[in-house]
């Protein structure tokens, strides 16, 4: 767990950084597309890390930097990139005010793994924006709304997620199953995603002061 312990610390640090920075002060003016941006780049790179290490992570006696060690047994902690990154937004939430969701509507026959991260009706509305636009990784769109019965205005910002290599172990061609039986590490029906495919996005809701 020593890994998982200093993600945390580095995620919190990052976050801190980003919000309490020495030029900041609660008169600023945010630029949210930029704030929006910075977000995300912070839980991609949590996210990859994750994703990148999920063998150190459900090995026994691995360590980072190191060699996955062959002799010994592999287990599923409950830890993958989604999984980490909804955890430690849940306390960023709480802690900012910024709403931020995984959302997903599924492959074919498979909804999203967690029914919660459902896209609502913006969101669907941009996941087919981003479907149609065919645009390159890393571009992402945000507008400011007023939202609910009180017409409060909030931006929000949707930054699609498209499938990578990494993605593929446990997103892909269920022949490639890790058990044989079409699942992958967490259990879960690989949807037989490829290269390239949009699985949907990171959604933030920022509260305007």
């Amino acid at each position: 767990m020593k890994t998982i312990t200093l993600i945390l610390l580095v995620v919190v640090m990052m976050s801190t950084l980003l919000f309490w920075g020495p030029n900041s002060s609660q008169a600023q003016v945010y630029d949210f597309e930029k704030m929006a941006k910075n977000v995300v780049n912070m839980l991609s790179v949590a996210g990859f890390f994750v994703a990148k290490n999920l063998d150190v992570i459900n090995t026994h006696n691995a360590k980072l930097g190191q060699p996955i060690p062959k002799d010994q047994p592999y287990s599923y902690k409950g830890i993958d990139p989604v999984t980490f990154a909804s955890t430690i937004t849940k306390d960023f939430t709480i802690r900012t005010g910024i709403v931020v969701r995984f959302v997903s509507e599924g492959k074919g026959k498979y909804g999203p793994r967690n029914p919660a991260n459902l896209p609502d009706d913006w969101e669907s509305m941009q996941i087919i924006k981003f479907k149609d636009a065919h645009l390159p990784p890393g571009e992402g769109s945000g507008e400011f709304l007023k939202m609910g019965v009180t017409k409060k205005v909030v931006y929000r910002y949707f930054f699609p997620l498209y499938v990578n290599e990494l993605c593929l172990k446990c997103h892909g061609d269920p022949s490639t199953s890790p058990s044989g039986d079409g699942k992958d590490v967490a259990g879960h029906s690989m949807e037989g995603y490829t290269l390239g495919d949009l699985r949907g996005g990171i959604s933030l809701t920022f509260p305007v002061q």
